[in-house]
C-alpha cells in the first residue's frame, strides 16, 4: 500500500508539471487475451450483436493493458486522506487470432481474442488536450530531430522533459554530418588556439552569430580561419546551415525593419536552424510596429484636439485637452486660451 501511495504521488507531481500523466509512448506492446458477448433482441440485429460483442472484447482488452493511470490525491498534515486511481484504457487494440467465435441456444454471440494492446500517446486519449509543450514534445518522440529539440529547450527550459530533451540533444549533436561551410553558433562559444578546451582562446562569438568552416579537424572540433592563422571551435555548439540559407540571412539582416524579408525568409527556410531566430525577430519589429502606429495615433488624435481649441479659443477644449492630455505636447499653450 505504501508503494501504490508513493507511486500516485510522484504521478500526481509528474501529471501537475506536465498537465497529465501519461503512459510512455515507446512502451511495447501488451499481449492479452478477452472475451465479449451480447445477446439479441428488439433492439439489435443479429449483425448488430456480433460488432457489439466484438467491441466489449477489444474494450476488455484495452482496460487489462491499463495503459494509464491517473490518480488524484488530497494530503492534509503530511498524511493521504483520498486517494482516487482512474484506469483509462485507450489503447489501439490489434486482433492477433481469433480464439473463440460461436453462438449458443440463447441467441448470445460469445467472441473471444488475442490481441495486441499498444499505449495511445496523450494527443489520441479522448478528452485529452495537449499543451504546446506536450504537442512538440510528442512531435521530437514521433521524429526526433536536431531543430526541435533545440526549439524545446529555448521555448521550454524548466520542462518535466528538459533532462530528456538535454541528452537527446548531445545525442544528435554527435550524429550529425560535419561538413565544411557556414553554421549558425547555437552556443556561445569560444575560438582556441588548439583543439583542446583547455587551450588559449583567442575570442568569443555569441549565439546567433554566423562562422564559416574552413576545414574539419575531427568530430568534436571545426577549424575557422582569423587573421592569427586557424583557431578551432567545438562542433557541438554549431548548427550546419546552407550556403543559400547564410545568403538569405544577411539579406534578412540588411532590411531588419522589413517585415516582409523575414516572412519571406520563414516562407523559404521554414525548418532552418535560423528559422527560429527569424520568428524571434519578425515577432520583435512586429511588435515595434504596432507601438509605433500606436503612437502615431495617438499623436494624431492629440493634434486634432489642440487644432480644434486653437480655432475655437473655447476654454472648456482647452480643460478637456488638458484632462485628456495632462503631459501633452501642448499643455502649457492650452493655459493661454481663456
Amino acid at each position: 500500500m505504501r508503494n501504490l501511495i508513493s507511486t500516485c504521488l510522484l504521478c500526481l507531481l509528474a501529471w501537475a508539471g506536465a498537465g497529465q500523466c501519461a503512459a510512455n509512448p515507446k512502451e511495447k506492446p501488451f499481449l492479452t487475451e478477452a472475451e465479449g458477448s451480447a445477446c439479441m433482441g428488439d433492439d439489435k440485429s443479429r449483425k448488430q450483436t456480433e460488432e457489439v460483442a466484438r467491441d466489449e472484447a477489444k474494450r476488455r482488452a484495452a482496460e487489462q493493458a491499463a495503459t494509464q493511470v491517473r490518480s488524484q490525491s488530497r494530503v492534509s498534515i503530511g498524511t493521504l486522506e483520498e486517494d482516487v486511481i482512474k484506469i483509462m484504457s485507450t489503447g489501439k487494440v490489434r486482433v492477433i487470432e481469433v480464439l473463440d467465435s460461436k453462438w449458443d441456444k440463447d441467441g448470445c454471440y460469445n467472441y473471444r481474442i488475442r490481441a495486441e494492446v499498444t499505449p495511445s500517446r496523450p494527443g489520441e486519449m479522448p478528452g485529452v488536450v495537449l499543451s504546446e509543450e506536450e504537442k512538440l514534445w510528442v512531435e521530437i518522440e514521433e521524429t526526433p530531430d536536431l531543430r526541435l529539440v533545440d526549439s524545446f529547450l529555448t521555448r521550454f527550459p524548466y520542462s518535466v522533459h528538459t533532462e530528456n530533451a538535454r541528452t537527446l540533444q548531445a545525442e544528435l549533436e554527435t550524429s550529425y554530418a560535419r561538413v565544411v561551410g557556414p553554421f549558425l553558433v547555437y552556443r556561445d562559444t569560444a575560438l582556441h588556439l588548439r583543439p583542446v578546451a583547455t587551450s588559449i582562446s583567442i575570442s568569443e562569438i555569441v549565439q546567433g552569430e554566423i562562422l564559416s568552416v574552413a576545414r574539419i579537424h575531427d568530430a568534436q572540433w571545426a577549424v575557422i580561419k582569423r587573421d592569427v592563422g586557424q583557431v578551432y571551435t567545438p562542433f557541438a555548439n554549431l548548427r550546419a546551415i546552407t550556403d543559400e540559407e547564410a545568403k538569405a540571412w544577411l539579406r534578412c539582416q540588411k532590411s531588419a525593419k522589413d517585415v516582409r524579408v523575414w516572412q519571406g525568409f520563414l516562407q523559404t527556410y521554414p525548418k532552418s536552424h535560423l528559422a527560429r531566430l527569424a520568428r524571434e525577430r519578425l515577432s520583435n519589429v512586429e511588435s515595434r510596429l504596432a507601438r509605433e502606429e500606436g503612437l502615431s495615433s495617438h499623436d494624431s488624435e492629440e493634434i486634432a484636439l489642440w487644432n480644434r481649441c486653437l480655432k475655437t479659443r473655447d476654454i472648456q477644449c482647452a480643460r478637456e485637452y488638458r484632462r485628456r492630455y495632462p503631459n501633452g505636447k501642448f499643455e502649457k499653450e492650452s493655459w493661454q486660451i481663456r
